[in-house]
């Protein structure tokens, strides 16, 4: 049971940052220790570097952030990122005082269609990172993020494709169902993904403000592909080898 007196910092932490998101940790000698909310979108969700999480690693007993103006309920958010991290997420209702602890156990997946959009927890790189390893049991380390607007410098022209290259992705011309599609939204710089379905289909997170959906991938999609990547995996299990 969390005590008294780290109620009472956390509390301090929400109504310091109000009407944003407080968020940090809770180190293992009961230390609280407040961390930068870098979510481009503080007021409705937190994000946290992830070398502060490398910083205190094993010595994290829960990670802490307020809601403000709203029931300490963990959104889906809360969830996926608890799960991540497999930590305990505190949860303070800022002003109210409601505190809520929500404990990573086993849970059924987040579905493709409908999630929420969080920069960094639940946007386009973790839908495809998710069905990748739902689908063909693909891990693409789904993780660590660049800073919101990283995609307005040039030198990050080429760090989206490069990070799936790394990977052991590879550029074909033809969409065939489970490729990547690379897209360029909001300027030049390749900064979106998609998953073609098939028939004409893609299944994506747009951005801010929308949910997790499939669509047709018609004109405006098409205009701003970059690139499209397969994987060794998929491309074997799609062109099986002559035997």
């Amino acid at each position: 049971m969390i005590s008294n007196a780290l109620i009472e910092e956390i509390t301090r932490q929400a109504a310091i940052h109000f009407p944003q998101e407080a968020c940090g940790f809770i180190l293992a000698d009961a230390t609280v220790i407040p961390c930068p909310n870098i979510s481009p979108t503080p007021q409705h969700s937190f994000l946290i570097d992830p070398l502060l999480f490398t910083q205190y690693d094993a010595r994290i007993l829960a990670v802490y952030h307020s809601h403000p103006n709203a029931a300490p309920t963990p959104s889906p958010a809360d969830i996926a990122s608890a799960h991540r991290c497999n930590l305990p997420f505190i949860i303070l209702s800022y002003p109210g005082g409601d505190i809520h602890t929500y404990y990573p156990a086993h849970r059924p997946p987040l579905p493709y269609l409908g999630r929420p959009f969080v920069y960094g927890v639940l946007d386009c790189l973790n839908l495809v990172a998710d069905y990748y390893q739902r689908e063909h049991g693909i891990d693409l380390q789904d993780g660590e993020r660049k800073p919101w607007d990283w995609w307005t410098e040039p030198e990050n022209q080429h760090a989206l494709i490069n990070g799936f290259k790394s990977r052991g992705f590879f550029c074909v011309d033809t969409p065939q169902p489970h490729d990547i599609l690379v897209m360029s939204l909001l300027g030049s710089v390749p900064n979106h993904v998609a998953i073609y379905r098939g028939q004409n289909i893609i299944l994506h997170h747009p951005g801010q403000g929308n949910l997790s959906r499939e669509e047709m991938y018609g004109h405006y999609w098409q205009q701003r592909t970059q690139c499209i990547l397969r994987h060794p995996k998929i491309a074997h299990e799609t062109n099986p080898p002559i035997r």
